[in-house]
C-alpha cells in the first residue's frame, strides 16, 4: 500500500486510462479506506495540549496522503534555494459534520480551474488565473465560532474526513462532482499532495497563522527545508468559504480589533478562494466588493464556480437526509455513508 501511495506522490498520472486501471485505483481507494488511521489518541492528545484559554493558534498534521507534503512534488533539493521557498495550499476548512462532496469540489475547483480574481468582479480588466495550488490540506477546526459541537465527534469526523481525502485524491473513477477527468486545460497533478489535520482556533486569522506556522515546521524537518530558517519560507494559503463565510469573514462583530485583524490574515499570507450562493443577486455581490473595508484586499480574494451537481450541498441537509432516508444521501461518498450508518450517526 505505502508503495502504491509513493508512487502517485511521485507524480504518475492519476487519471485510470482503462478498466483494468480503474478497477485497481478503486481496489486501493477500498484497501486505504479499511486501513484508516486510529485518530483516538491524536484527537485526545490535541485537545489536551493544545486547546484551553490562553493557547496560541495551532494547528497540527494528522495524516498525510503524501509522505513528503507540503513540499511540492516537482521540486527537489537541488532546487531548494530558488521557487521552493514558496508553497501555496488549498485549505478546506469545515466542521465536516459530516464531509461531502462539496468539500471535496471546493478542492479540486480551487487547484484546478482558472479562478476569477475579485478585482474582475469590481470593475478591473482582469483575467482569470491558475493559483497553482501546490499542496491541499483538509482541516477540522477543534471549535467553531458559531456553533457548539452535535452530531459526530471529532474522533469520528477525522475518520471521515480521511475518507474524503483518500477520495479526492486517489478515486478517478467517480463521476459525481471530478470537474478534471475529461478537461486536458485543467491541472490534477497536485490532487494527491494532501494531508488532513485539526486547528484550536475558530477565526480564520487565527487559522492562517497556526496553517503557516505548521506548514514551516513540516517543511523544515523535510530534505528540501534541512539547514535552512523556516520562517524563510513564504506560505500562501488559500482559504475555501462559501458566500456566507466571505460575509462573516469581514463582519466587525467577529474581531477584537477591526480591520487591523483582517490586515493581518492577509500580511501572513491569507488568500480566499470563495464561491458565491446560487441565486444571489450579482448587485449585491458587486456592492459587497465595493464597500471602502475590502477594497485593499481584493488581489488576494477569487472567485471559484462550483459544478451545479454539488452547489446545494450542505452538511445540515446530509444529517437530516440520513435522518429521514432521503435521496439527498447521495451528497457523501458510499463509504462515509457506510460509516455514518455503522455507527448510526445523525439519528437524532
Amino acid at each position: 500500500m505505502a508503495n502504491a501511495v509513493e508512487s502517485a506522490c511521485s507524480g504518475v498520472e492519476p487519471m485510470a486510462k482503462d478498466k483494468e486501471q480503474q478497477q485497481k485505483n478503486i481496489d486501493l481507494m477500498s484497501m486505504l479506506q479499511c486501513d484508516t488511521p486510529k485518530y483516538d489518541a491524536f484527537v485526545t492528545e490535541f485537545i489536551g495540549t493544545r486547546t484551553g484559554a490562553g493557547m496560541a493558534p495551532s494547528a497540527k498534521v494528522a495524516h498525510k496522503l503524501c509522505p513528503t507534503w507540503p513540499n511540492p512534488q516537482q521540486r527537489s533539493a537541488a532546487n531548494s534555494d530558488t521557487a521552493s521557498r514558496t508553497v501555496r495550499v488549498g485549505v478546506m476548512d469545515s466542521a465536516f459534520n459530516p464531509p461531502h462532496y462539496c468539500h471535496a469540489a471546493y478542492l479540486e475547483c480551487m487547484g484546478t480551474m482558472k479562478l476569477t480574481p475579485a478585482t474582475a468582479i469590481a470593475g478591473a480588466d482582469d483575467t482569470p488565473r491558475l493559483l497553482e495550488i501546490d499542496a491541499y490540506l483538509l482541516l477540522l477546526g477543534s471549535q467553531n465560532a458559531d456553533k457548539e459541537l452535535v452530531g459526530a465527534t471529532l474522533e469520528q469526523r477525522m475518520r471521515m474526513v480521511d475518507m474524503l481525502a483518500t477520495t479526492v485524491a486517489l478515486d478517478t473513477t467517480a463521476d459525481t462532482w471530478h470537474m478534471w477527468k475529461n478537461k486536458k486545460d485543467f491541472d490534477a497533478t497536485s490532487l494527491h499532495n494532501m494531508a488532513i489535520g485539526m486547528v484550536n482556533t475558530p477565526l480564520f486569522v487565527d487559522k492562517c497563522t497556526a496553517v503557516r506556522d505548521m506548514v514551516r515546521d513540516e517543511w523544515s524537518r523535510s530534505s528540501i527545508g534541512t539547514g535552512h530558517d523556516p520562517g524563510q519560507l513564504e506560505v500562501l494559503s488559500y482559504f475555501a468559504m462559501g458566500w456566507d463565510a466571505l460575509i462573516r469573514f469581514f463582519d466587525p462583530k467577529y474581531y477584537a480589533d477591526y480591520p487591523q485583524e483582517i490586515k493581518r490574515f492577509f500580511a501572513s499570507g491569507g488568500r480566499i478562494a470563495f464561491s458565491r450562493r446560487t441565486g444571489f443577486p450579482n448587485d449585491d455581490v458587486d456592492a459587497f466588493f465595493g464597500r471602502t473595508d475590502i477594497v485593499d484586499y481584493l488581489e488576494h480574494i477569487y472567485e471559484l464556480r462550483l459544478p451545479k451537481r454539488v452547489r446545494h450541498i450542505s452538511s445540515t441537509d446530509v444529517r437530516i437526509a440520513v435522518r429521514d432516508s432521503t435521496r439527498s444521501v447521495r451528497d457523501i461518498p458510499p463509504r462515509i455513508l457506510e460509516y455514518v450508518n455503522s455507527y448510526m450517526l445523525y439519528r437524532d
